[in-house]
């Protein structure tokens, strides 16, 4: 058994050095997170935003001023224009993962760098986003997220992004929508 955890614990912490420098906080508070998803750009939550620029900080604690790019308060997504410099950005996973796969969700905020480990227990799962508009095609996932943590890339076990985390059920269940490639 400790084999398999420690396997659990090698590659989580690979996944964090490959994906961690991408993760990054929105908002002087460290309201929210994000992910580079493409040179120039960052995924985020609408929700995370107050205006139409916000502070984004990354993970070697640079912090740059970001204007929105685009945005969909319907689906609670919303893309950051920023100078991510040499981050490398996330890959985009090919498919949704399957009840049962193994996910970390990463975030960034007053503490430094967060990962958690979980696994997906819900595909295609509907939830009101926070204007109370009908969000469809959730994932279901029980990798805990800590205050701030809304925004951060849910990911694969090779790194690869699969959801943006957006909403705790409570009782150990949280929510990321699935990630979809034409948003970059």
């Amino acid at each position: 058994m400790s084999t398999l955890l420690e396997e659990l614990g090698a590659a989580a912490a690979g996944v964090a050095d490959l994906v961690g420098p991408a993760t990054v906080a929105i908002g002087r508070s460290g309201r929210g997170s994000g992910v580079v998803v493409a040179e120039g750009r960052v995924l985020t939550n609408a929700h995370n935003l107050r205006d139409r620029t916000t502070q984004i900080t990354f993970s070697d604690g640079r912090s740059e001023q970001g204007s929105l790019l685009a945005v969909d308060t319907g689906a609670d997504l919303a893309v950051l224009e920023v100078d991510t410099a040499d981050v490398a950005p996330v890959r985009w996973a090919d498919s949704v993962p399957g009840v049962g796969a193994a996910v970390l969700a990463l975030s960034l905020g007053h503490g430094g760098a967060r990962v958690t480990v979980g696994f997906v227990s819900g595909v295609q799962r509907s939830f009101r986003g926070p204007r109370g508009r009908r969000i469809d095609g959730g994932l279901e996932h029980t990798a805990p997220m800590a205050r701030g943590s809304s925004g951060g890339p849910l990911v694969d076990l090779a790194g690869r992004l699969v959801g943006l985390n957006t909403h705790r059920l409570g009782e150990g269940f949280y929510l990321a929508q699935a990630a979809e490639p034409q948003l970059a």
